[in-house]
This record gives structure tokens, sequence and C-alpha cells, in this order.
């Protein structure tokens, strides 16, 4: 209920704010777990995805936003769970696990954290759920200076399946290698509709 609640109240704020506008919602499953992955620059990028795909999604969060009780009720009402950043955090990669198992959206920012570098980094934990759930991935591209009243463009990219990748027992390195392909796809995402608008 919060989710929605919060979904339909934000909206429009963006709507006005960021003047956002998307682009291939016809990429988006009509049913069945998936896994949103974007490029993350801001802080307000998990709010750019929530308001772009129509399901409920469920978000990782830093732990340490989980240390402040109010803040805590807040965010698990709003589908958001703990990792702990620089481990391996067993009990996220089981709940996330479960999610996807369960039907349920997981959204997933590749790169770790905020990366205004423009250099192509992914950590591997999205392309091991991925193989582990055999969850299609949906990537998403956020195009945005995010300044007030600024063209923000969100484009949703054609599902990637990982059949090829489904029961092998992979390596990091491997995993690494996936996630960075799934990095630079959300690139070419960004890349094709900047030159579209620019033609």
């Amino acid at each position: 209920m919060l989710y929605r609640i919060a979904r339909a109240l934000l909206i429009p704020v963006f709507l006005f704010f960021y003047n956002y506008r998307i682009s291939g919602r016809e990429n988006i499953p009509k049913s069945g777990a998936y896994i949103v992955c974007a490029n993350h620059v801001s802080v307000i990028d998990p709010i750019l995805v929530g308001i772009s795909i129509p399901n409920r999604i469920y978000f990782m969060a830093k732990a340490e936003l989980f240390r402040n009780i109010l803040l805590r009720a807040l965010l698990n009402g709003l589908g958001a769970f703990p990792i702990r950043r620089g481990e391996v955090d067993i009990k996220s990669i089981k709940t996330s696990l479960k999610l996807l198992k369960n039907g349920k959206v997981l959204a997933l920012f590749p790169e770790g954290t905020r990366n205004k570098s423009g250099e192509v980094v992914a950590e591997p934990g999205i392309a091991m759920l991925a193989t582990k759930s055999k969850a299609p991935i949906i990537p998403v591209a956020i195009i945005s200076n995010y300044k007030f009243f600024k063209r923000t463009e969100i484009v949703i990219g054609e599902p990637i399946e990982l059949t090829e990748y489904y029961d092998r027992k992979l390596l990091n390195d491997e995993y690494i290698k996936i996630s960075l392909d799934i990095m630079r796809k959300i690139n070419e995402l960004k890349r094709d509709k900047i030159n579209g608008n620019n033609s």
C-alpha cells in the first residue's frame, strides 16, 4: 500500500521537476519475475526506475540506512531490504532469490554505487542472481543532468536472457564479465537514444 501511494505521489512531482519521458515500455514483461538493471549517477535514480516500471519493485539499499528505526520502517514499506556493501552478503542474496522465485521484480544497479566517471564498471552479483534465478534482465538507461525542468530520458531495453549460463557453475571473473556486458548494453541504449535525439 505504501509503495503504491508513494509512487502515485512521485509520478506527477518528478514529471514536473524532471520532465521525464519513458520509451520502451513494450519491453517490460507482462508477468513473472524479472530483474531491472540501470545505470546509477544520482540518489534519485531508484525513484526514476520505480516510476518507470508499473510492477512493484524491490530494491537493495545499503545497510547503514536501516540503522534508524523510522527510516528502516519506511524503507521496508517501500520494498527495500539491506545489503552490506564491500562483502558477500549471503542474507541479501537469499532474499533476492526468494523474491524472484516468488515472481517479484527486483531492481539493481550493476555498478554497485553511484558512478559519475563514465567508466564501465560492474559487480558480479547481478549476473549471479540472473543465472541462478533464471529471470530475464531488463536494462534501463537513465539519461539526465538531474537539473530541474531539464529533460530526463528513461529508456527500457529488450529483455536479456542468460540462458547459455543457466545450470552452469561459473567463476567470479565470469560473473563480472557478464555484468560488464549488461552495463555495456545499458550504455548502448544511452548512446542510441542520444544519437537518435540529435539526428
